[in-house]
């Protein structure tokens, strides 16, 4: 039995497909990573930068550390209290309100919306343009 296993550790397992980048400088919880901000490791092909494009970190990176999709997420296009656009369509007829986001989401996430005029709380998910299609 190895030391590992008589611990109770688990083996860091890394994956050679795996892409990554670097933190040229400091990026905050909620930053975009962009193409100033990173860098890329030693051997890694220029598609890595491709891979996190729109994306934000979830927490604070300082220089030096990695960039992997684990510590990163789809950029929000909904955010908590944020006046929304919410719109049901159903073939030829489109009904269009307005409703404050109850959480926060990405594209082609679902994110809870109270409807300004009914104050019903409605289902949708978020559209390229940050507006809600209700379902």
């Amino acid at each position: 039995m190895s030391m590992l296993a008589a611990l109770g550790l688990g083996a860091i397992v890394t994956f050679s497909g795996a892409s990554s980048l670097v933190a040229a400088e400091v990026i905050r919880a909620g930053d975009s990573v962009t193409v100033s901000n990173a860098e890329l490791p030693e051997g890694e092909s220029p598609e890595a930068y491709d891979t996190f494009a729109g994306r934000e970190v979830k927490r604070t990176l300082y220089a030096g550390q990695p960039i992997t999709l684990e510590n990163t997420r789809p950029a929000r296009l909904v955010t908590r209290n944020q006046v929304v656009t919410i719109k049901y369509i159903k073939g030829p007829l489109e009904i269009s309100t307005t409703g404050r986001a109850m959480g926060e989401a990405a594209l082609n996430e679902t994110v809870s919306v109270l409807n300004l005029q009914s104050r019903q709380l409605v289902q949708g998910v978020v559209q390229a343009d940050g507006w809600v299609l209700a379902q």
